[in-house]
């Protein structure tokens, strides 16, 4: 392997731990462990985030449940300044990613999860989850997670999957990992101390989007 070969491989394999540490940081050991198998980093980061993703089958879900994961995704993380997870194309690409890098038994807690949630809408509700107000699709995920009212804690624990599957997709987005974390494109030196409140974001890192 020449100089050249060497350092770019080097660069890349330092991008990705640096992007694992954090990731593992913000979510949790146990998604990375499930997530961040095989060649997953490499499918990730070659997804090309579509505007019309939810128009049509996907390969994992149907165009219905796309629409309702990406309803879903604009819940989670919603738009602020930057574009949310719906905006970024996070449920095309959780539809990619679980064909491409995950088992059948995976790919079916989130089709479950769709099935609750749309299920839950229609039977306390009186409408599928796309039809009822952003209010009451809030509160309705929200005794989901929480595991309160109609759910039960493991299709708390199941839902929870799913957000930290939307998490791994939109902050490996060049969004996500650009705009919405900050980013040391050229680590320079160590500081011993730097200040840091609550409200600031966490760090990512822009070499996995170069």
């Amino acid at each position: 392997m020449n100089d050249d070969k060497k350092s770019t491989t080097l660069t890349n394999e330092n991008s990705r731990r640096s992007f694992l540490k954090g990731f593992t940081t913000m979510v949790g050991g146990v998604v990375v462990g499930s997530m961040l198998t095989g060649n997953a980093i490499s499918v990730a980061m070659a997804y090309v985030p579509r505007k019309d993703s939810s128009l049509t089958d996907g390969k994992v879900f149907n165009k219905h449940q796309l629409k309702l994961l990406k309803q879903i995704c604009s819940i989670v993380i919603p738009k602020t300044e930057t574009l949310g997870a719906a905006e970024v194309d996070t449920h095309g690409f959780l539809d990619n990613q679980l064909f491409s890098c995950h088992t059948k038994a995976e790919q079916n807690v989130v089709l479950d999860i769709l099935k609750l949630v749309d299920a839950s809408a229609q039977q306390h509700l009186s409408k599928p989850f796309l039809e009822l107000t952003s209010e009451q699709q809030f509160y309705l995920l929200t005794n989901l997670d929480l595991g309160e009212q109609n759910f039960n804690q493991a299709q708390r624990a199941d839902f929870k999957i799913l957000k930290q599957y939307i998490c791994f997709g939109y902050y490996t987005s060049e969004v996500g990992g650009t705009q919405e974390l900050r980013y040391d494109p050229v680590p320079g030196g160590f500081k011993g101390s730097i200040p840091y409140k609550n409200s600031d974001p966490s760090w990512a890192t822009k070499g996995l989007f170069n």
